[in-house]
C-alpha cells in the first residue's frame, strides 16, 4: 500500500506542473499500476513505459491508458 500511494504522489507531482506544450508518456509503477507521466529524457526510475507513442495532452494520454494491457490498475 505504501508503494501505491508513493507512485500516485509522485505521477501526480510530475503531471501537476505540465505545460500545454509538453508529452505525455505511458508508464507502469513497481507495483504493476499503469498512468500518464510528462515524457522525460531522464527516464522513470522504478517504472517502465508501456507504450512508444508520445501524448499532445494530458487527456489523450489518460484515454489511452483504457487500451493498456498488463496494468494491475490505472491512476489517473
Amino acid at each position: 500500500m505504501k508503494k501505491l500511494l508513493m507512485a500516485s504522489i509522485f505521477v501526480a507531482a510530475v503531471a501537476t506542473p505540465a505545460l500545454a506544450d509538453d508529452q505525455y508518456s505511458l508508464v507502469k509503477d513497481t507495483v504493476g499500476n499503469c498512468s500518464a507521466v510528462v515524457s522525460s529524457d531522464a527516464g522513470y526510475p522504478g517504472m517502465t513505459v508501456v507504450g512508444t507513442q508520445g501524448y499532445p495532452s494530458i487527456q489523450a494520454a489518460n484515454s489511452a491508458l483504457d487500451s493498456v494491457s498488463g496494468c494491475d490498475g490505472l491512476v489517473r
